[in-house]
């Protein structure tokens, strides 16, 4: 064990190598194998890719319903979770445009303003469905998926007392809906 400890203790490469480098020698001038595989700093990063869980339901048919297995609710739940979820590639939230998006809403249900903008939810006494969401944006607002997804909107959310629908800025046929 005390062999080991020594020749580890000796050990002068690596990146810290300079600090045992005694004064005059030039091992600064080695290059790290990982600066090199580095991109060049006027590269843009990359953002990785958005990774999703298990869709429950095809999107031709998005609607969770309460006598489905278990499992499918369970997968629908961490579903809508994740289309809520920001990701490093999302621009921040502008919740001041959420707002104002929101308050043209208001001839559809009771818009209401969630996750400091991430998020617009619209409460309906009746009617919700997969196509409110987004067919209520185009009637009211004018407002394009890909303009909320600029501004920092993830989601657009329509419930009753019946059913739940989320309709994702991300991906136009990403609709899921749940039954209360």
């Amino acid at each position: 064990m005390a062999s080991f400890v020594a020749l580890a203790a000796c050990d002068t490469s690596g990146p810290l190598a300079d600090l045992h480098a005694p004064a005059g020698s030039s091992t600064s001038s080695r290059t790290p194998a990982s600066a090199a595989a580095s991109p060049p700093p006027d590269a843009a990063p990359t953002a990785p890719p958005r990774v999703m869980p298990p869709r429950p339901v095809p999107t031709s048919s998005p609607t969770v319903r309460v006598t489905m297995p278990i499992e499918t609710q369970l997968q629908a739940i961490q579903y809508m979770a994740a289309m809520q979820a920001p990701q490093p590639a999302d621009s921040p939230a502008d919740p001041e445009y959420a707002k104002g998006v929101a308050g043209r809403l208001a001839a559809v249900g009771q818009p209401d303003v969630i996750s400091s903008g991430r998020l617009i939810d619209i409460a309906m006494a009746k009617g919700c469905d997969a196509t409110v969401p987004r067919e209520s944006l185009a009637r009211h607002t004018g407002a394009s998926l890909n303009v909320l997804l600029a501004h920092g909107v993830l989601v657009v959310r329509c419930r009753d007392h019946e059913l739940e629908c989320l309709q994702s800025t991300r991906d136009a046929d990403d609709v899921l809906c749940v039954h209360k």
